[in-house]
């Protein structure tokens, strides 16, 4: 069970300000249009206390920050759900970002899907860990451009894959397992919705708390706004990997 929101003043205006925008959108306020995946994520071994053992079931989500056309460079964004060792969703929402420890906090814009290195942004911590930011590197071969529209047709004939990893302060990265993805079936695929904030196993939490309360703030603004569903359409399932 997740904090509750705080109700103050800046909360709601952050709220009101992402109802606003993704209402004139008439989509979500940032990463308005996206291709829907499915697959499977296979931790190592020091990581299956969390996710759990073998093939765990993924449903993701590759999108264009600003939602500029066609090929135009963009901040991208991959989101992805896990299901983790107790069989609960765990999602992340990571976007294009610098990769050394101070450029870690600033989103970059990437030219294509096979040059974007994605983070969380902001930090994690696991169990009682250092902050640890998660980190995702495509394999080779996906499209060098940014146009969402020849991710979809690559997806529909090509596997893609990212080695997602966590790295801390002045610590090198160690790698958390490996994320396999292709095209969605539309059965595989029930929510376009992902909420870091609200989905992850109790030993994990996000930093700073106080920054992620305006975080789920955007996220239930963004929601509202566009008529999306409520908050506990997060917990939604994920069917097994084929």
């Amino acid at each position: 069970m997740t904090d509750q929101l705080p109700a103050n003043p800046v909360s709601a205006a952050v709220r009101g300000a992402f109802d606003v925008g993704a209402r004139l959108r008439h989509a979500r306020f940032f990463h308005p249009r996206g291709v829907r995946l499915s697959g499977r994520f296979r931790a190592e071994p020091e990581f299956t206390r969390l996710f759990g053992a073998g093939d765990r079931a993924t449903i993701a989500r590759l999108s264009k920050g600003v939602g500029t056309p066609g090929g135009v460079p963009d901040i991208l964004g991959l989101a992805f759900r896990v299901l983790d060792r107790d069989e609960k969703p765990w999602d992340f929402a990571l976007a294009t970002t610098g990769q050394g420890v101070a450029a870690r906090l600033s989103l970059t814009v990437a030219r294509g899907w096979h040059s974007a290195r994605f983070g969380s942004l902001l930090p994690y911590q696991w169990d009682d860990s250092g902050p640890l930011w998660v980190l995702a590197e495509p394999d080779p071969g996906q499209p060098p451009g940014a146009s969402l529209s020849s991710l979809a047709r690559h997806v529909h004939e090509h596997q893609i894959g990212y080695t997602v990893s966590v790295a801390g302060f002045g610590s090198g990265r160690r790698t958390v397992g490996h994320l396999s993805l292709r095209a969605a079936d539309p059965g595989e695929h029930r929510t376009d919705f992902y909420d870091p904030v609200l989905n992850h196993p109790a030993e994990v939490s996000l930093l700073p708390r106080a920054v992620q309360w305006l975080r789920e703030s955007a996220y239930d603004g963004s929601r509202r706004g566009r008529g999306a569903e409520d908050r506990e359409t997060g917990r939604v399932e994920v069917l097994p990997p084929r």
